[in-house]
Protein backbone atom coordinates (compact mmCIF):
# COMPACT_ATOMS: atom_id res chain seq x y z
CA UNK A 1 0.00 0.00 0.00
CA UNK A 2 1.69 3.35 -1.07
CA UNK A 3 1.88 6.02 1.25
CA UNK A 4 -0.60 8.98 0.11
CA UNK A 5 1.35 12.29 0.18
CA UNK A 6 0.53 16.45 -0.72
CA UNK A 7 1.92 19.09 -1.49
CA UNK A 8 1.78 23.18 -0.35
CA UNK A 9 4.28 25.12 -1.65
CA UNK A 10 4.36 28.56 -2.89
CA UNK A 11 7.33 28.46 -4.77
CA UNK A 12 6.81 27.26 -8.75
CA UNK A 13 10.42 25.92 -8.31
CA UNK A 14 10.48 24.11 -5.33
CA UNK A 15 7.30 22.62 -5.67
CA UNK A 16 8.74 20.65 -9.44
CA UNK A 17 11.46 19.69 -7.13
CA UNK A 18 9.45 17.91 -4.74
CA UNK A 19 7.30 16.63 -7.50
CA UNK A 20 10.22 15.16 -8.96
CA UNK A 21 12.04 13.47 -5.60
CA UNK A 22 8.93 12.23 -4.98
CA UNK A 23 8.43 10.37 -7.97
CA UNK A 24 12.27 8.82 -7.74
CA UNK A 25 11.32 6.93 -4.51
CA UNK A 26 8.91 4.27 -4.33
CA UNK A 27 6.14 4.03 -1.93
CA UNK A 28 4.91 7.60 -2.74
CA UNK A 29 1.50 8.23 -4.53
CA UNK A 30 1.05 12.26 -4.65
CA UNK A 31 -2.63 13.20 -4.61
CA UNK A 32 -2.25 17.03 -4.70
CA UNK A 33 -1.09 20.10 -4.39
CA UNK A 34 -1.11 23.81 -3.04
CA UNK A 35 0.33 27.11 -3.50
CA UNK A 36 -1.36 28.27 -0.69
CA UNK A 37 -2.67 27.55 3.06
CA UNK A 38 -6.18 28.31 2.01
CA UNK A 39 -6.09 26.09 -1.22
CA UNK A 40 -3.93 23.62 1.16
CA UNK A 41 -6.78 23.24 3.88
CA UNK A 42 -9.25 22.24 1.18
CA UNK A 43 -7.16 19.23 -0.43
CA UNK A 44 -6.05 17.87 3.09
CA UNK A 45 -10.00 17.95 4.02
CA UNK A 46 -11.24 16.66 0.98
CA UNK A 47 -8.07 14.08 -0.23
CA UNK A 48 -7.08 13.27 3.86
CA UNK A 49 -3.48 12.44 3.15
CA UNK A 50 -1.10 10.40 5.50
CA UNK A 51 1.83 12.38 4.73
CA UNK A 52 1.85 16.45 3.64
CA UNK A 53 5.12 18.35 2.19
CA UNK A 54 4.36 22.20 3.58
CA UNK A 55 6.32 25.27 3.48
CA UNK A 56 6.48 27.92 6.13
CA UNK A 57 6.36 31.15 4.48
CA UNK A 58 3.55 31.50 2.05
CA UNK A 59 1.09 33.85 1.13
CA UNK A 60 -1.19 34.84 3.59
CA UNK A 61 -1.77 32.25 6.07
CA UNK A 62 1.92 30.59 6.86
CA UNK A 63 2.53 26.78 7.27
CA UNK A 64 3.06 26.99 10.76
CA UNK A 65 -0.71 28.40 11.40
CA UNK A 66 -2.26 25.86 9.01
CA UNK A 67 -0.94 23.38 11.04
CA UNK A 68 -1.98 24.57 14.59
CA UNK A 69 -5.36 24.97 12.47
CA UNK A 70 -4.95 21.18 11.48
CA UNK A 71 -4.33 19.77 14.75
CA UNK A 72 -7.05 22.00 16.73
CA UNK A 73 -9.77 19.70 14.42
CA UNK A 74 -8.33 16.86 15.26
CA UNK A 75 -7.39 15.82 11.61
CA UNK A 76 -4.56 13.05 11.38
CA UNK A 77 -1.97 13.92 9.06
CA UNK A 78 1.65 13.71 9.17
CA UNK A 79 3.90 16.56 7.96
CA UNK A 80 7.05 17.53 6.97
CA UNK A 81 7.94 21.31 7.10
CA UNK A 82 10.36 22.68 4.29
CA UNK A 83 11.41 26.16 4.25
CA UNK A 84 14.35 28.55 3.81
CA UNK A 85 14.08 29.47 8.05
CA UNK A 86 16.43 28.80 9.98
CA UNK A 87 15.65 30.44 13.01
CA UNK A 88 15.20 28.00 16.17
CA UNK A 89 12.25 29.55 17.40
CA UNK A 90 10.17 28.49 14.26
CA UNK A 91 11.71 24.75 13.88
CA UNK A 92 10.45 24.59 17.79
CA UNK A 93 6.54 25.70 16.76
CA UNK A 94 6.95 23.08 14.04
CA UNK A 95 8.33 20.67 16.62
CA UNK A 96 5.58 21.55 19.21
CA UNK A 97 3.10 20.88 16.41
CA UNK A 98 4.21 17.33 15.80
CA UNK A 99 6.06 17.22 12.55
CA UNK A 100 7.97 14.23 11.63
CA UNK A 101 10.83 16.22 10.15
CA UNK A 102 11.94 19.64 9.35
CA UNK A 103 13.91 20.19 6.11
CA UNK A 104 15.75 23.76 5.30
CA UNK A 105 16.37 24.77 1.96
CA UNK A 106 18.11 24.82 -0.09
CA UNK A 107 17.80 20.92 0.03
CA UNK A 108 19.00 18.05 -1.83
CA UNK A 109 17.74 14.87 -3.21
CA UNK A 110 19.35 12.48 -0.47
CA UNK A 111 18.27 14.81 2.12
CA UNK A 112 14.35 15.19 0.87
CA UNK A 113 14.91 10.61 0.24
CA UNK A 114 16.34 10.32 3.90
CA UNK A 115 13.23 11.96 5.00
CA UNK A 116 11.07 10.15 2.77
CA UNK A 117 12.44 6.51 3.64
CA UNK A 118 12.42 6.88 7.81
CA UNK A 119 8.82 8.60 7.49
CA UNK A 120 8.43 5.04 5.44
CA UNK A 121 10.53 3.17 8.32
CA UNK A 122 8.05 4.87 11.19
CA UNK A 123 4.77 3.94 9.35
CA UNK A 124 6.10 0.40 9.22
CA UNK A 125 6.29 0.09 12.46
CA UNK A 126 3.65 1.33 13.68
CA UNK A 127 1.33 -1.13 11.45
CA UNK A 128 3.49 -4.19 12.04
CA UNK A 129 3.74 -3.30 16.11
CA UNK A 130 0.45 -4.29 18.00
CA UNK A 131 2.35 -3.00 21.46
CA UNK A 132 5.22 -1.27 22.06
CA UNK A 133 7.82 -1.45 24.63
CA UNK A 134 10.49 1.35 25.39
CA UNK A 135 13.01 0.56 23.51
CA UNK A 136 10.26 -0.17 20.29
CA UNK A 137 9.05 3.72 21.47
CA UNK A 138 12.44 4.83 20.85
CA UNK A 139 13.45 3.25 17.67
CA UNK A 140 10.13 4.81 16.82
CA UNK A 141 11.04 8.14 18.01
CA UNK A 142 14.71 8.15 16.30
CA UNK A 143 13.26 7.03 13.05
CA UNK A 144 10.49 9.72 12.34
CA UNK A 145 13.01 12.59 13.61
CA UNK A 146 15.75 11.22 11.55
CA UNK A 147 19.08 9.93 12.85
CA UNK A 148 21.93 12.00 14.98
CA UNK A 149 24.62 13.84 12.60
CA UNK A 150 28.18 12.95 13.31
CA UNK A 151 28.86 15.58 16.19
CA UNK A 152 33.29 15.94 14.87
CA UNK A 153 34.96 15.89 11.87
CA UNK A 154 36.51 12.60 12.68
CA UNK A 155 33.04 11.41 13.61
CA UNK A 156 32.23 12.69 9.58
CA UNK A 157 35.22 11.31 7.93
CA UNK A 158 34.82 7.84 9.41
CA UNK A 159 31.23 7.19 8.21
CA UNK A 160 31.51 8.99 4.47
CA UNK A 161 29.13 6.66 2.35
CA UNK A 162 30.07 4.54 -0.40
CA UNK A 163 31.87 6.16 -3.02
CA UNK A 164 33.02 8.95 -1.64
CA UNK A 165 36.65 9.17 -0.65
CA UNK A 166 38.42 10.27 2.48
CA UNK A 167 40.98 11.80 1.03
CA UNK A 168 38.85 13.77 -1.03
CA UNK A 169 36.70 14.60 1.75
CA UNK A 170 39.84 16.21 3.55
CA UNK A 171 40.59 17.91 0.38
CA UNK A 172 37.34 19.54 0.12
CA UNK A 173 37.27 20.33 3.88
CA UNK A 174 40.66 22.26 3.78
CA UNK A 175 39.63 24.11 0.74
CA UNK A 176 36.27 25.16 2.17
CA UNK A 177 37.82 26.29 5.29
CA UNK A 178 39.93 28.78 3.20
CA UNK A 179 36.70 30.16 1.35
CA UNK A 180 35.79 33.29 3.19
CA UNK A 181 31.92 33.38 2.48
CA UNK A 182 29.53 32.00 0.29
CA UNK A 183 31.37 29.42 -2.75
CA UNK A 184 29.75 27.02 -5.39
CA UNK A 185 30.48 23.68 -6.28
CA UNK A 186 32.30 25.07 -9.72
CA UNK A 187 34.77 27.39 -7.03
CA UNK A 188 35.67 24.56 -5.21
CA UNK A 189 36.13 22.10 -8.29
CA UNK A 190 38.91 24.31 -10.17
CA UNK A 191 40.29 24.77 -6.55
CA UNK A 192 40.61 21.37 -5.98
CA UNK A 193 41.02 19.79 -9.41
CA UNK A 194 38.24 17.71 -9.53
CA UNK A 195 35.17 17.73 -11.33
CA UNK A 196 32.34 19.98 -10.54
CA UNK A 197 29.86 16.93 -10.25
CA UNK A 198 32.00 15.21 -7.96
CA UNK A 199 32.51 18.16 -5.93
CA UNK A 200 28.77 18.67 -5.42
CA UNK A 201 28.54 15.05 -3.77
CA UNK A 202 31.05 15.99 -1.35
CA UNK A 203 29.10 19.04 -0.14
CA UNK A 204 25.55 17.73 -0.55
CA UNK A 205 27.17 15.31 1.80
CA UNK A 206 28.42 17.80 4.36
CA UNK A 207 24.99 20.01 3.83
CA UNK A 208 23.40 16.86 4.87
CA UNK A 209 25.29 16.14 8.20
CA UNK A 210 24.90 20.35 8.98
CA UNK A 211 28.69 20.87 8.35
CA UNK A 212 27.46 23.34 5.84
CA UNK A 213 24.36 25.90 5.60
CA UNK A 214 23.26 26.78 1.79
CA UNK A 215 21.01 29.50 -0.29
CA UNK A 216 19.25 29.04 -3.69
CA UNK A 217 20.60 32.17 -6.02
CA UNK A 218 17.96 33.10 -8.69
CA UNK A 219 19.33 34.53 -11.83
CA UNK A 220 17.79 35.75 -14.55
CA UNK A 221 17.56 32.97 -16.76
CA UNK A 222 18.22 29.02 -16.07
CA UNK A 223 18.47 26.96 -12.54
CA UNK A 224 19.02 28.45 -9.43
CA UNK A 225 22.51 28.49 -8.45
CA UNK A 226 23.40 26.60 -5.41
CA UNK A 227 25.62 28.59 -2.74
CA UNK A 228 27.51 27.01 0.23
CA UNK A 229 28.42 28.07 3.36
CA UNK A 230 30.71 27.16 6.65
CA UNK A 231 27.57 26.48 9.28
CA UNK A 232 30.49 27.70 11.78
CA UNK A 233 34.17 28.01 11.57
CA UNK A 234 36.27 24.82 11.64
CA UNK A 235 39.42 23.58 11.44
CA UNK A 236 40.74 20.42 9.57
Amino acid sequence: MGIDIVIIEDDPMVLELHRQYIGQVKGFRLIGQAANAADGYTIITKFKPQLVILDVYMPGESGIDLLRRVRAEGINIDVILVTAAHRSETIQQGMQCGVVDYIIKPFTFQRFKKALRSYQQYIERIRNSQQLCQKDIDCLKGTALGESNPSSLDDLKDNIPKGLDKATLESVLKTINMQPGYFTASEISKLVGISRVTVRRYLNFLYDNGWLKGILSYGPVGRPLHKYIKDDPFSI
